[in-house]
């Protein structure tokens, strides 16, 4: 089996990762934070090297301002059910992610916030001024860092500083659930008030992990409340960090493959990088040598991760995804890949795409049995 859908999940798994989730499962999985006993407090000791780490990482500098969530998706409703009043106004851009639109087209249906989009390229490379749909009302603007259909990187901390720059007071949340653990993401010089991260995808960890980065002084509501193991004598939510944002039990076995996966990318990214780009690079030469073949990426290599689409004038793509699966075990996406907003931007809704995403397991072989598949089934 050819595996090209590390977009939406990294496939295989580094073996320091399955072993740090194992060693969890058998030898101290207990309650972090609710026990005195030897194992809870080993638990607790695991997440918060775990917290360490990510901050580290994304050079956070508290480790509290690290809360951990199921997924990015989680993280991103998370942030907004924290931040958002009444009337607010949210700029978002035009390639986001349905774990993006969709909670703000919920609170724009019930009438709760208005929303204004970024123009953006053919290419989805973000061109508008953003700073020109600020209002007197906005609250928030969110913007995707890497696009999951096509790969395109966008300039996250130049925005940033520009949106900073015209309106201090209106708060950024970036979704980095494509590039961390693919480009480096240093916080700080982002400038962002919050980060969306997931941990199943180049980060390297088990699904059913990921986390929100909070990089503000900034009072926010809890966005969920419950059990947190600490303060347990009050009915109230405990109003420090991190607890202030988790509550419930702790993925005990994400949170130590979190971190196992981070410690494996960390050291080799820039190595990582350039084996994907590689790959990816043969990938838009081979998709754009054949007729009748559109490719969606961003024109631009500097600009790029190691996600591309493409379409056919006259197969479908998921004949195209059928045929790759049953004839040459290789693995894609098809459709529209939760992002409808960035089809509709770079012209290939409603149909969509078949896209391929490479990996730091992906060889070179698989990208020559890749390409020689297409050619074989686009042949008419």
């Amino acid at each position: 089996m050819i595996y090209l859908d590390n977009a939406a999940t990294s496939y295989p798994k580094p073996q320091s990762v399955i072993k740090a989730v194992a060693d969890c499962l058998q030898d101290y999985c207990a309650n972090p934070g609710r026990s005195g006993h030897k194992l809870a407090i080993e638990a607790a000791r695991k997440v918060f090297e775990a917290r360490e780490t990510v901050a580290q990482f994304f050079n956070v500098t508290d480790s509290r301002n690290v809360i951990f969530t199921s997924n990015a998706t989680m993280a991103i409703n998370c942030a907004c059910a924290a931040i958002l009043e009444d009337s607010d106004h949210v700029v978002v851009s035009s390639m986001e992610h349905n774990a993006v639109m969709r909670p703000l087209r919920y609170l724009e249906k019930e009438g709760k916030i208005s929303l204004s989009f970024i123009k953006s390229g053919s290419n989805g490379k973000i061109t508008g001024d953003v700073t020109q749909l600020l209002q007197p009302n906005t609250r928030l603007v969110v913007i995707n860092h890497v696009s999951n259909v096509n790969g395109v990187v966008q300039d996250i901390a130049h925005i940033t500083a520009k949106i900073k720059a015209y309106s201090p007071s209106v708060t950024v949340l970036i979704d980095a659930s494509q590039s961390a653990g693919v480009l480096p993401i240093d916080i700080q010089k982002i400038g962002c008030d919050f980060l969306a991260f997931t941990g199943h995808k180049a980060l390297y960890g088990p699904q059913g992990i990921g986390g929100l980065i909070i990089n503000t002084d900034r009072p926010l509501k809890p966005f969920i409340m419950g059990g947190t193991g600490s303060k347990s004598e009050s009915q109230y939510q405990p109003e420090f960090l991190p607890d202030k944002y988790e509550s419930g039990t702790l993925n005990l076995p994400g949170i130590v493959g979190l971190k196992a996966g981070i410690e494996y990318v960390w050291p080799q990214m820039e190595k990582i990088r350039t084996e994907e780009m590689k790959h990816i690079k043969k990938v838009i030469e081979c998709l754009s040598g054949i007729k009748g073949i559109t490719v969606y990426w961003s024109n631009t290599f500097e600009h790029q991760i190691g996600v591309v689409s493409f379409s056919h004038e006259s197969i479908s793509c998921s004949e195209i995804g059928q045929r790759l699966d049953d004839e040459y075990s290789i693995c894609v996406r098809i459709g529209l890949h939760c992002a409808p907003l960035a089809h509709e931007t770079i012209g290939s809704y409603p149909d969509g795409t078949v896209r391929i995403s490479v990996g730091t397991f992906t060889e070179d072989r698989d990208i020559d049995t890749f390409c020689r598949a297409i050619e074989q089934i686009t042949k008419v």
